[in-house]
């Protein structure tokens, strides 16, 4: 067979098993080793085949990654160039790929989304609990659904899922919440963690407590990165040593998906707050983690403000709750960051791989859980 025929016959073959779903969207296909050996082709042909389907929009061949399957039925000037689609009634229909959410830190960011789409766009949204293949594949179902926009919050900010750089090779409208990613070109919206951190440390060094711990998950997400960074900040801007060893960067429980216990956790975290009898005050980077911090600081006879103080990131409404513990806590601005990703991702509709970094102001909320130091 000349060679410009097994290419072509390759390039329709690997076309029409992505059509019928045996190489869905999100999933890599067969290494070009596989796939010479299946067609019996050279990899000049093979080459060829893939290229011609990645021109069709049908997959993207990244280094290290492979070549990854980014749409079923891609058509020009669609969605897979990074146009608007057409969902229910002829609204555009965005997508959401969110680790989890509850009172305490998501709600606000869903509630304002979907606030923002009523009547302007149709929203799906889809749950991935912090697994790391289930988002490249939930990425997958909301492409073959037919949306022409992703907001998305990834479970870590150490890897990128393969289909969602094949998404913006393609200038696909994507928004990334909550999280940022070194050196992608791709838009974001989240909270300015660093300076949320910062101030939490500095209100906490004003009520005299010159030793303070932090207390984080083990979440590899830049969230809680940029949180230790104003930590740090504001110790060298006071002139305040910090000490490493007074870090706790292991409570899992609190992650998504996590199957470490909080019992667990709470036994490591009060040997921590036990070994360290010096710390007088805490900073914990979510309110869960706060609740478990709380709980170790009495197992070992030290009363939360009496004795510790502690500061978080959010707090659940108390609404009715007279009787729910309030921390101090750096709040979060939830519903603006809604507000902005889904106008991010109209931008992105009329200009195509437009790129915006929001860093939202954070604030300090005064509650029953700090004290000054006596």
């Amino acid at each position: 067979m000349p060679d410009k025929l097994l290419y072509e016959h390759v390039h329709s073959e690997l076309k029409s098993r992505i059509a019928d779903g045996r190489y869905p969207v999100g999933e890599r296909l067969p290494s070009p080793a596989e796939l010479c050996e299946e067609f019996s082709v050279s990899t000049i042909t093979l080459k060829r085949a893939l290229d011609m389907l990645a021109g069709d929009g049908y997959v993207v061949r990244r280094p290290r990654h492979g070549t990854v399957v980014v749409s079923a039925e891609p058509e020009p000037g669609g969605s897979a160039a990074g146009g608007a689609s057409a969902g229910a009634g002829g609204l555009p229909l965005f997508g959401a790929v969110l680790t989890s959410f509850d009172d305490t830190f998501g709600s606000g960011i869903l509630t304002s989304m979907i606030g923002q789409t009523s009547g302007r766009a149709n929203l799906a949204v889809k749950m991935s609990f912090g697994d790391a293949d289930a988002e490249e594949a939930l990425i997958g179902e909301l492409l073959a659904a037919g949306v022409s926009g992703l907001a998305f919050q990834p479970s870590s900010s150490e890897s990128v899922p393969p289909a969602l750089l094949g998404l913006l090779a393609r200038r696909f409208p994507v928004v990334i919440i909550d999280r940022s990613y070194d050196g992608i070109p791709v838009s974001a919206v989240c909270s300015d963690n660093v300076a949320g951190g910062r101030a939490a440390t500095e209100h906490l060094l004003d009520l005299g407590h010159t030793r303070i711990g932090l207390v984080t998950s083990a979440s590899r997400v830049s969230t809680v990165q940029d949180r230790r960074n104003g930590y740090v900040r504001a110790h060298a801007a006071r002139g305040v040593p910090h000490d490493d060893a007074d870090e706790f960067h292991a409570v899992d429980s609190v992650t998504p998906g996590a199957t470490t216990s909080p019992e667990e956790d709470m036994a490591r975290l009060t040997e921590f707050v036990r070994s360290r009898p010096g710390i007088t005050a805490y900073l914990a980077s979510e309110h869960h983690i706060a609740l478990l911090l709380r709980k170790a600081c009495q197992a070992v006879g030290r009363a939360v403000p009496d004795d510790v103080s502690i500061i978080c990131f959010d707090q659940a409404d108390a609404l009715l709750d007279d009787s729910m513990f309030v921390f101090t806590h750096i709040a979060q601005a939830q519903h603006l960051m809604g507000t902005r990703v889904i106008e991010e991702l109209f931008a992105q509709l009329d200009d195509p791989g437009a790129v915006t970094k929001h860093a939202l102001p954070t604030r300090l909320v005064p509650g029953a859980s700090t004290a000054a130091r006596h």
